[in-house]
């Protein structure tokens, strides 16, 4: 059985405190799911959720109903549980994710101005700042997103951004982030750099190569990662 309590302590953020009941009810499960302490499969019981987060049932179902829309969580013979995906549902996943970040690095390559390009850079110096003071994998986790999203912006196109948006919501059942592997972590550190270095030169080709190789050992290490965990299942 989950201890509800203790998930809401080791997630709930200021930023999740600030928000309407029901989309901070949502915000905390999805960040007790993303950082692997609810793992898929995992049931959930209103009447525990209810009394954990010290709310009442109105909202608490607004927000469970939010998350089965968005296909985070399925009813199954024995009641709510959170998603769990297969082998070939994460390698699709990753997939579309690649197709299109590709595409964005491209873009931004292509479009970004000097200030879009400055901002990449600074993003993606600060990270080699944040190894050095050994900050918590979420942390590092968090900058990467900043990172991507940066790219993301930089690419100029809405169609595009809200592609990834949605994408992004279903990634959050591939686990626990890749940065909670040491090995990894320098790994990714030096993709991030070559994706900028060819952002910074304006080169097309260089930056999607780049970014379609960060994208493809993502995928090997969430594998490896989820494998390793027992919180695959292999279709």
């Amino acid at each position: 059985m989950v201890d509800w309590a203790f998930v809401r302590r080791q997630v709930e953020t200021h930023e999740i405190q600030q928000l309407p009941t029901p989309a901070r009810l949502r915000s905390l499960i999805l960040a007790a799911i993303q950082s692997g302490i609810v793992l898929p499969g995992t049931r959930l019981k209103e009447i525990e959720l209810g009394a954990a987060f010290e709310v009442s049932r109105t909202p608490l179902r607004e927000a469970l109903a939010a998350l089965k829309a968005e296909q985070i969580l399925e009813v199954d013979a024995e009641g709510l549980r959170v998603r769990t995906l297969g082998w070939h549902d994460i390698t699709a996943l990753y997939e579309l994710r690649a197709s299109l970040e590709v595409l964005a690095a491209g873009l931004a390559a292509q479009r970004a101005n000097d200030v879009e390009r400055q901002i990449i850079d600074n993003i993606c110096r600060e990270e080699e700042f944040l190894i050095n003071a050994n900050v918590t994998p979420v942390d590092l986790a968090n900058h990467n997103k900043r990172f991507h999203h940066a790219i993301l912006q930089a690419a100029g196109n809405q169609f595009l951004n809200e592609a990834i948006e949605r994408l992004a919501r279903m990634m959050v059942l591939t686990g626990a982030t890749a940065y909670s592997v040491r090995e990894r972590v320098i790994t990714i550190r030096t993709e991030h750099i070559a994706i900028n270095d060819a952002i910074q030169a304006q080169d097309k080709d260089r930056a999607q190569a780049a970014m379609q190789l960060h994208l493809t050992n993502a995928l090997e290490a969430r594998l490896t990662l989820l494998s390793r965990a027992g919180g695959i299942e292999v279709d």
